[in-house]
């Protein structure tokens, strides 16, 4: 089978650190995948709220993860000091790409890339919605929507 191949965004707009903790590392005392997934949504979750939204309430609409992969590349410890930048890309007509790019600051390797596809979604209504036009035009995005 294949491996995953993941393309970083063209340009990160968020970017946080977070120090790998003891509970983060497993049996082979490195970082553990699942922790890394926990920590690609934290970083999501950290972007919303720097855009002043959170996961439920984004223009009155609700996020919805669809699909997520991950592209490990290198290990790291605890104790270290991760970067994970954050990009968007792929706009349609619900939703939209996140891209991740995790760093190793202590050992200056990159850890992994990420992806998460997401759509809005009206939690009232149970249906997937449209992008809101005006979060497209707070990233500044301009991308033809599509079906």
């Amino acid at each position: 089978m294949p491996r995953v191949k993941i393309t970083s965004p063209d340009q990160f707009l968020f970017s946080m650190e977070r120090r790998i903790g003891i509970s983060d590392v497993n049996y082979a005392k490195h970082l553990d995948s699942i922790a890394m997934v926990k920590i690609l949504h934290e970083a999501r979750l950290q972007f919303l709220a720097s855009l002043g939204f959170t996961e439920g309430n984004i223009f009155g609409l609700g996020m919805v993860v669809t699909d997520l992969a991950v592209e490990y590349r290198s290990e790291s410890f605890a104790n270290d000091m991760l970067v994970i930048d954050v990009g968007v890309s792929g706009f349609n007509r619900y939703g939209f790409d996140i891209g991740l790019q995790v760093t190793n600051s202590a050992l200056e390797t990159m850890v992994c890339n990420g992806k998460m596809g997401v759509v809005f979604f009206d939690f009232d209504k149970h249906q997937i919605i449209g992008v809101p036009p005006a979060f497209k035009a707070l990233l500044g995005r301009q991308e033809s929507q599509v079906a």
